[in-house]
Protein backbone atom coordinates (compact mmCIF):
# COMPACT_ATOMS: atom_id res chain seq x y z
CA UNK A 1 0.00 0.00 0.00
CA UNK A 2 1.40 3.38 -0.99
CA UNK A 3 1.54 6.59 0.98
CA UNK A 4 -1.84 7.71 2.24
CA UNK A 5 -3.57 10.61 0.56
CA UNK A 6 -4.38 13.78 2.47
CA UNK A 7 -7.80 13.72 4.09
CA UNK A 8 -8.94 17.25 3.08
CA UNK A 9 -12.39 16.36 4.38
CA UNK A 10 -13.71 19.43 6.23
CA UNK A 11 -15.77 20.65 3.26
CA UNK A 12 -15.83 17.42 1.27
CA UNK A 13 -19.64 17.29 1.42
CA UNK A 14 -19.92 20.58 -0.46
CA UNK A 15 -17.69 19.74 -3.41
CA UNK A 16 -19.30 20.22 -6.80
CA UNK A 17 -20.93 17.04 -8.11
CA UNK A 18 -22.82 16.14 -11.26
CA UNK A 19 -26.15 15.89 -9.43
CA UNK A 20 -27.78 17.48 -6.39
CA UNK A 21 -28.74 14.89 -3.78
CA UNK A 22 -27.64 16.14 -0.37
CA UNK A 23 -29.89 19.22 -0.30
CA UNK A 24 -33.09 17.43 -1.44
CA UNK A 25 -32.41 14.52 0.91
CA UNK A 26 -31.91 16.91 3.82
CA UNK A 27 -35.06 18.86 2.96
CA UNK A 28 -37.00 15.58 2.80
CA UNK A 29 -35.58 14.64 6.21
CA UNK A 30 -36.92 17.87 7.73
CA UNK A 31 -40.35 17.27 6.16
CA UNK A 32 -40.49 13.67 7.39
CA UNK A 33 -39.42 14.63 10.91
CA UNK A 34 -42.12 17.30 11.00
CA UNK A 35 -44.67 14.69 9.93
CA UNK A 36 -43.45 12.21 12.55
CA UNK A 37 -43.43 14.87 15.27
CA UNK A 38 -46.87 16.14 14.26
CA UNK A 39 -48.28 12.60 14.30
CA UNK A 40 -46.90 12.02 17.79
CA UNK A 41 -48.40 15.26 19.12
CA UNK A 42 -51.75 14.46 17.51
CA UNK A 43 -51.92 10.93 18.91
CA UNK A 44 -50.80 12.04 22.37
CA UNK A 45 -52.78 15.31 22.56
CA UNK A 46 -55.14 14.03 25.29
CA UNK A 47 -52.28 12.62 27.34
CA UNK A 48 -50.35 15.89 27.05
CA UNK A 49 -53.39 17.78 28.35
CA UNK A 50 -53.77 15.28 31.21
CA UNK A 51 -50.09 15.67 32.05
CA UNK A 52 -50.33 19.46 32.42
CA UNK A 53 -53.50 19.15 34.51
CA UNK A 54 -51.76 16.62 36.76
CA UNK A 55 -48.63 18.78 37.04
CA UNK A 56 -50.69 21.88 37.94
CA UNK A 57 -52.64 19.93 40.57
CA UNK A 58 -49.37 18.71 42.07
CA UNK A 59 -47.96 22.24 42.10
CA UNK A 60 -51.05 23.71 43.77
CA UNK A 61 -51.17 20.94 46.37
CA UNK A 62 -47.51 21.31 47.32
CA UNK A 63 -47.71 25.13 47.31
CA UNK A 64 -50.66 24.97 49.73
CA UNK A 65 -48.74 22.51 51.92
CA UNK A 66 -45.72 24.85 51.93
CA UNK A 67 -47.95 27.73 53.08
CA UNK A 68 -49.15 25.62 56.00
CA UNK A 69 -52.80 25.61 54.98
CA UNK A 70 -54.87 23.09 56.98
CA UNK A 71 -55.92 19.96 55.11
CA UNK A 72 -53.02 20.12 52.67
CA UNK A 73 -49.89 18.02 52.75
CA UNK A 74 -46.99 17.51 50.39
CA UNK A 75 -47.60 14.40 48.32
CA UNK A 76 -46.73 12.70 45.08
CA UNK A 77 -49.83 11.72 43.11
CA UNK A 78 -49.52 9.02 40.49
CA UNK A 79 -49.85 10.39 36.95
CA UNK A 80 -52.97 9.53 34.95
CA UNK A 81 -53.03 6.28 32.96
CA UNK A 82 -52.96 8.24 29.70
CA UNK A 83 -49.61 9.77 30.70
CA UNK A 84 -48.17 6.37 31.58
CA UNK A 85 -49.34 5.05 28.22
CA UNK A 86 -47.16 7.68 26.56
CA UNK A 87 -44.07 5.61 27.40
CA UNK A 88 -44.60 2.83 24.80
CA UNK A 89 -45.89 5.37 22.27
CA UNK A 90 -42.80 7.52 22.78
CA UNK A 91 -40.54 4.50 22.35
CA UNK A 92 -42.30 3.53 19.10
CA UNK A 93 -41.89 7.03 17.71
CA UNK A 94 -38.24 7.12 18.79
CA UNK A 95 -37.65 3.98 16.75
CA UNK A 96 -39.44 5.57 13.77
CA UNK A 97 -37.49 8.80 14.24
CA UNK A 98 -34.12 7.07 14.09
CA UNK A 99 -35.14 4.99 11.08
CA UNK A 100 -35.92 8.24 9.23
CA UNK A 101 -32.59 9.76 10.33
CA UNK A 102 -30.76 6.57 9.31
CA UNK A 103 -32.38 6.73 5.87
CA UNK A 104 -31.14 10.31 5.49
CA UNK A 105 -27.62 9.53 6.68
CA UNK A 106 -27.45 6.51 4.38
CA UNK A 107 -28.61 8.68 1.47
CA UNK A 108 -25.83 11.20 2.17
CA UNK A 109 -23.15 8.57 2.63
CA UNK A 110 -23.96 6.38 -0.36
CA UNK A 111 -24.05 9.47 -2.60
CA UNK A 112 -20.73 10.87 -1.37
CA UNK A 113 -18.98 7.48 -1.31
CA UNK A 114 -20.20 5.78 -4.47
CA UNK A 115 -22.49 8.27 -6.25
CA UNK A 116 -25.67 6.27 -5.57
CA UNK A 117 -28.79 8.46 -5.66
CA UNK A 118 -31.44 5.73 -5.62
CA UNK A 119 -34.64 6.18 -3.61
CA UNK A 120 -36.93 9.14 -2.94
CA UNK A 121 -34.51 12.08 -3.13
CA UNK A 122 -31.89 9.52 -2.13
CA UNK A 123 -33.86 8.22 0.86
CA UNK A 124 -34.93 4.58 0.95
CA UNK A 125 -35.41 1.64 3.30
CA UNK A 126 -32.70 -0.36 1.57
CA UNK A 127 -29.83 -2.29 3.11
CA UNK A 128 -27.68 0.81 3.63
CA UNK A 129 -30.36 2.40 5.81
CA UNK A 130 -30.50 -0.64 8.08
CA UNK A 131 -26.71 -0.78 8.30
CA UNK A 132 -26.71 2.81 9.51
CA UNK A 133 -29.64 2.18 11.85
CA UNK A 134 -27.96 -0.75 13.58
CA UNK A 135 -24.79 1.33 13.80
CA UNK A 136 -26.80 3.68 16.04
CA UNK A 137 -27.69 0.78 18.32
CA UNK A 138 -24.09 -0.38 18.56
CA UNK A 139 -23.00 3.19 19.34
CA UNK A 140 -25.63 3.26 22.08
CA UNK A 141 -24.35 0.02 23.62
CA UNK A 142 -20.72 1.13 23.27
CA UNK A 143 -21.45 4.41 25.06
CA UNK A 144 -23.12 2.51 27.91
CA UNK A 145 -20.06 0.27 28.26
CA UNK A 146 -17.70 3.28 28.21
CA UNK A 147 -19.84 5.13 30.76
CA UNK A 148 -19.91 2.17 33.16
CA UNK A 149 -16.16 1.61 32.72
CA UNK A 150 -15.44 5.28 33.49
CA UNK A 151 -17.56 5.14 36.64
CA UNK A 152 -15.81 1.98 37.85
CA UNK A 153 -12.32 3.36 37.13
CA UNK A 154 -13.08 6.75 38.68
CA UNK A 155 -14.67 5.22 41.78
CA UNK A 156 -11.86 2.70 42.27
CA UNK A 157 -9.07 5.24 41.84
CA UNK A 158 -10.91 7.88 43.85
CA UNK A 159 -11.56 5.66 46.85
CA UNK A 160 -8.00 4.36 46.67
CA UNK A 161 -6.48 7.84 46.59
CA UNK A 162 -8.56 9.30 49.39
CA UNK A 163 -8.16 6.14 51.46
CA UNK A 164 -4.38 6.29 51.07
CA UNK A 165 -4.45 9.99 51.90
CA UNK A 166 -6.44 9.36 55.07
CA UNK A 167 -4.14 6.56 56.24
CA UNK A 168 -0.90 8.38 55.47
CA UNK A 169 -2.13 11.48 57.26
CA UNK A 170 -3.23 9.55 60.35
CA UNK A 171 -6.60 11.19 60.25
CA UNK A 172 -5.31 14.56 59.04
CA UNK A 173 -5.81 14.61 55.28
CA UNK A 174 -5.15 18.29 54.64
CA UNK A 175 -1.56 17.74 53.53
CA UNK A 176 -2.27 14.69 51.38
CA UNK A 177 -5.65 15.67 49.95
CA UNK A 178 -4.15 18.10 47.44
CA UNK A 179 -2.11 15.50 45.50
CA UNK A 180 -5.10 13.13 45.53
CA UNK A 181 -7.31 15.81 43.99
CA UNK A 182 -4.67 16.56 41.35
CA UNK A 183 -4.37 12.86 40.45
CA UNK A 184 -8.15 12.55 40.27
CA UNK A 185 -8.29 15.62 38.01
CA UNK A 186 -5.58 14.18 35.75
CA UNK A 187 -7.49 10.89 35.61
CA UNK A 188 -10.62 12.74 34.57
CA UNK A 189 -8.76 14.47 31.74
CA UNK A 190 -7.27 11.13 30.68
CA UNK A 191 -10.73 9.52 30.53
CA UNK A 192 -12.06 12.43 28.47
CA UNK A 193 -9.09 12.14 26.13
CA UNK A 194 -9.61 8.40 25.79
CA UNK A 195 -13.29 8.92 24.99
CA UNK A 196 -12.47 11.50 22.31
CA UNK A 197 -9.90 9.16 20.81
CA UNK A 198 -12.31 6.23 20.63
CA UNK A 199 -15.12 8.47 19.31
CA UNK A 200 -12.96 9.79 16.47
CA UNK A 201 -11.56 6.38 15.57
CA UNK A 202 -15.07 4.94 15.26
CA UNK A 203 -16.69 8.09 13.83
CA UNK A 204 -16.90 6.71 10.25
CA UNK A 205 -18.51 3.43 11.39
CA UNK A 206 -21.71 4.05 9.41
CA UNK A 207 -19.73 5.32 6.41
CA UNK A 208 -17.55 2.21 6.53
CA UNK A 209 -20.59 -0.06 6.50
CA UNK A 210 -22.03 1.81 3.52
CA UNK A 211 -18.66 1.68 1.73
CA UNK A 212 -18.22 -2.07 2.28
CA UNK A 213 -21.94 -2.78 1.72
CA UNK A 214 -22.07 -4.86 4.88
CA UNK A 215 -22.32 -4.13 8.59
CA UNK A 216 -18.69 -3.32 9.40
CA UNK A 217 -18.72 -1.10 12.51
CA UNK A 218 -15.30 -2.13 13.81
CA UNK A 219 -13.61 -1.74 10.41
CA UNK A 220 -13.79 2.00 11.09
CA UNK A 221 -10.71 1.48 13.25
CA UNK A 222 -8.78 0.53 10.10
CA UNK A 223 -10.26 3.43 8.15
CA UNK A 224 -9.04 6.00 10.68
CA UNK A 225 -5.62 4.44 11.26
CA UNK A 226 -3.05 7.18 10.69
CA UNK A 227 -5.77 9.81 10.23
CA UNK A 228 -6.81 10.54 13.81
CA UNK A 229 -5.38 14.06 13.92
CA UNK A 230 -6.67 14.97 10.49
CA UNK A 231 -10.20 13.86 11.39
CA UNK A 232 -10.06 15.47 14.83
CA UNK A 233 -8.97 18.74 13.22
CA UNK A 234 -11.81 18.60 10.70
CA UNK A 235 -14.37 17.91 13.43
CA UNK A 236 -13.01 20.67 15.67
CA UNK A 237 -13.09 23.22 12.84
CA UNK A 238 -16.70 22.35 12.01
CA UNK A 239 -17.71 22.52 15.67
CA UNK A 240 -15.95 25.88 16.07
CA UNK A 241 -17.81 27.31 13.07
CA UNK A 242 -21.09 25.95 14.39
CA UNK A 243 -20.57 27.38 17.89
CA UNK A 244 -19.64 30.81 16.50
CA UNK A 245 -22.75 30.78 14.32
CA UNK A 246 -24.89 29.72 17.29
CA UNK A 247 -23.65 32.63 19.40
CA UNK A 248 -24.25 35.07 16.56
CA UNK A 249 -27.86 33.89 16.23
CA UNK A 250 -28.30 34.01 20.03
CA UNK A 251 -27.06 37.61 20.08
CA UNK A 252 -29.45 38.50 17.26
CA UNK A 253 -32.39 36.92 19.10
CA UNK A 254 -31.42 38.72 22.31
CA UNK A 255 -31.23 42.07 20.52
CA UNK A 256 -34.61 41.62 18.80
CA UNK A 257 -36.41 40.56 21.99
CA UNK A 258 -34.53 43.01 24.21
CA UNK A 259 -35.25 46.07 22.07
CA UNK A 260 -38.95 45.26 21.94
CA UNK A 261 -39.19 44.70 25.70
CA UNK A 262 -37.25 47.89 26.48
CA UNK A 263 -39.62 49.81 24.21
CA UNK A 264 -42.61 48.32 26.01
CA UNK A 265 -41.17 49.22 29.42
CA UNK A 266 -40.42 52.77 28.26
CA UNK A 267 -44.01 53.14 27.05
CA UNK A 268 -45.27 52.28 30.55
CA UNK A 269 -43.25 55.12 32.06
CA UNK A 270 -40.32 55.24 34.45
CA UNK A 271 -40.69 52.96 37.44
CA UNK A 272 -43.75 51.18 36.10
CA UNK A 273 -43.70 47.42 35.94
CA UNK A 274 -44.49 45.49 32.77
CA UNK A 275 -47.04 42.77 33.39
CA UNK A 276 -46.61 39.25 31.94
CA UNK A 277 -49.64 39.91 29.71
CA UNK A 278 -47.97 43.03 28.29
CA UNK A 279 -44.73 41.15 27.73
CA UNK A 280 -46.59 38.37 25.93
CA UNK A 281 -48.41 40.92 23.76
CA UNK A 282 -45.07 42.45 22.80
CA UNK A 283 -43.42 39.12 22.02
CA UNK A 284 -46.33 38.01 19.79
CA UNK A 285 -46.29 41.08 17.57
CA UNK A 286 -45.54 40.44 13.87
CA UNK A 287 -42.58 42.78 14.11
CA UNK A 288 -40.85 40.35 16.45
CA UNK A 289 -42.37 37.03 15.38
CA UNK A 290 -41.29 37.35 11.74
CA UNK A 291 -37.58 38.02 12.48
CA UNK A 292 -37.57 35.22 15.06
CA UNK A 293 -39.15 32.85 12.54
CA UNK A 294 -36.50 33.78 9.98
CA UNK A 295 -33.75 33.19 12.54
CA UNK A 296 -35.33 29.86 13.47
CA UNK A 297 -35.23 28.78 9.82
CA UNK A 298 -31.61 29.94 9.64
CA UNK A 299 -30.81 27.80 12.69
CA UNK A 300 -32.45 24.74 11.12
CA UNK A 301 -30.48 25.31 7.92
CA UNK A 302 -27.24 25.78 9.85
CA UNK A 303 -27.78 22.64 11.94
CA UNK A 304 -28.54 20.51 8.88
CA UNK A 305 -25.55 21.96 7.01
CA UNK A 306 -23.35 21.17 9.99
CA UNK A 307 -24.61 17.57 10.13
CA UNK A 308 -24.06 17.12 6.39
CA UNK A 309 -20.52 18.43 6.80
CA UNK A 310 -19.86 15.89 9.55
CA UNK A 311 -21.12 13.12 7.27
CA UNK A 312 -18.77 14.45 4.60
CA UNK A 313 -15.73 13.98 6.86
CA UNK A 314 -16.71 10.36 7.52
CA UNK A 315 -17.56 9.69 3.87
CA UNK A 316 -14.21 11.08 2.72
CA UNK A 317 -12.31 8.82 5.14
CA UNK A 318 -14.24 5.71 4.01
CA UNK A 319 -13.84 6.61 0.35
CA UNK A 320 -10.08 7.02 0.70
CA UNK A 321 -9.90 3.69 2.55
CA UNK A 322 -11.64 2.06 -0.42
CA UNK A 323 -9.26 3.66 -2.91
CA UNK A 324 -6.21 2.65 -0.89
CA UNK A 325 -7.40 -0.93 -0.41
CA UNK A 326 -7.66 -0.66 3.36
CA UNK A 327 -11.25 -1.89 3.08
CA UNK A 328 -13.00 -3.50 0.13
CA UNK A 329 -16.52 -3.54 -1.33
CA UNK A 330 -18.04 -6.51 -3.19
CA UNK A 331 -17.52 -6.36 -6.94
CA UNK A 332 -21.08 -7.42 -7.76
Amino acid sequence: MGERQALNATFFAFQKRDKMVLAPATAMLVVLLLIVGGAFVWLSRDAIGDYFSWAMSMAKQNAAAADGKPGYGSLMMAPPASVINLIPLSFAFQVLYYIVVAAWEAACLKWMIRGDASGLFGLSLGADTWRVYFTYWLWFLLLIVIYIACIIIAATVGFGLFGAAAMSGKGETTTTLGPAVMIAFALGLALIGAFIYVAVRFAPAAATSVAERRFAFFDAWKVTRGRFWAMLGAFLLLWLMFIVGYFMVSIAVGLIVGVQLVSAMAANGAGAQTSPQQMWAVLTQPGILVPLLVLYLVVIGAVMTFLVALQGVNARAARLALEEGVIAAPTS
